[in-house]
């Protein structure tokens, strides 16, 4: 019997939450990658873009976590 208010954990979803984390993680590297690309160097557009990319993605994955 499970106590008033609370609920079985679905591992699916939890699973589902795990590698949207995974995928965000890789598209942050990725996205590094992609900056030098072409010269081997991160100019300073290239460094905003990903500083931006990198905190909402931080944020993101932070509101991600407090779900499991």
């Amino acid at each position: 019997m499970k106590a008033k208010g609370s609920y079985e954990r679905n591992v699916f979803l939890d699973l589902q939450i795990q590698n949207q984390i995974m995928q965000v993680e890789n598209f942050l590297k990725l996205c590094e990658h992609a900056a030098k690309k072409d010269d081997d160097k991160i100019d300073q557009h290239e460094l905003k873009l990903l500083k931006t990319i990198t905190k909402e993605s931080d944020k993101y994955i932070k509101e991600l976590k407090k779900l499991l």
